[in-house]
């Protein structure tokens, strides 16, 4: 029997009384779990398997392809959910999405676990959804390995010149690419000096505090939503959500 902090990704009813479950634990990594009678108002897991939802859960471990069994469960946190946050709402469904699209079943990976539960806090006050969405993507590509350059092209591995005002991105390549290796890689995207610094100081301790022009953001969006489809090789359902994020968005901390 092992036991971990976890979070619930993803949900599907098994039976009349049952869920199948996607969590992500912080030591044992993404599983697949059956929760018998967990759609029972009574049961051991306390009305806690909610998407979204923080959980303290204990759960048999299988060592071949079947479900784990999830065994008991108990709330920690859930995501609260109001009307005036509903980019919120859609930044967190879409960070539990990513999670599940770029990580594998059973491999322990604390770091995405602990930076999950911080950008879903954050999601939760309703404020600086779009950057908080963007710190917490170019985070999870670096823990999985797959984070661009934007420093360096990733052919010859020379720095850019920081007074190009447009920099050629490869969302094949992994990054930016120097123009003397531009020529025949394919996937390529012009992106502007603004758009590439702002992403570095948004990966930064400032991230709050940066003057995020409208147009800049909309630059990095699209650039990491054409990155993240080539790497998964889809397009996420909550990219369809990111439009009415950023009309919506609010950038000033309400008053606690």
């Amino acid at each position: 029997m092992e036991s971990d902090d976890a979070l619930v990704l993803h949900r599907i009813e098994f039976s009349e009384t049952s869920l199948v479950l996607t969590v992500l634990t912080r030591n044992f990594g993404k599983i697949q779990a059956l929760a018998k009678g967990g759609r029972r108002l009574k049961s051991p897991f306390e009305s806690a398997l909610d998407t979204l939802a923080q959980i303290r859960v204990s759960f048999l471990h299988k060592k071949n392809d079947s479900l784990d069994l999830l065994t008991e469960s108990k709330l920690i946190r859930r995501f609260t959910v109001t009307e005036q946050n509903l980019t919120g709402l859609f930044g967190a469904f879409y960070v539990v999405e990513l999670i599940d699209l770029l990580t594998t079943d059973n491999d322990p990976c604390p770091r995405i676990f602990d930076l999950a539960v911080a950008v879903l806090n954050q999601l939760a006050t309703g404020t600086f959804v779009g950057r908080s969405i963007i710190r917490f993507e170019q985070r999870l590509l670096r823990e999985v390995g797959q984070q661009p350059s934007l420093d360096r092209c990733v052919e010859c591995g020379d720095r850019i010149d920081d007074g190009q005002t447009r920099i050629v991105f490869g969302h094949l390549d992994g990054g930016v690419l120097c123009p003397r290796c531009r020529e025949g890689h394919q996937s390529v995207k012009l992106v502007s000096r603004d758009a590439i610094r702002a992403m570095k100081i948004l990966d930064g301790k400032d991230w709050m505090r940066f003057p995020l022009e409208k147009n800049v953001r909309g630059e990095i969006r699209g650039l990491l939503n054409n990155y993240l489809s080539h790497l998964v090789g889809r397009k996420p359902k909550l990219f369809d959500w990111f439009g009415f994020i950023g009309k919506y968005d609010k950038e000033v901390i309400r008053d606690s």
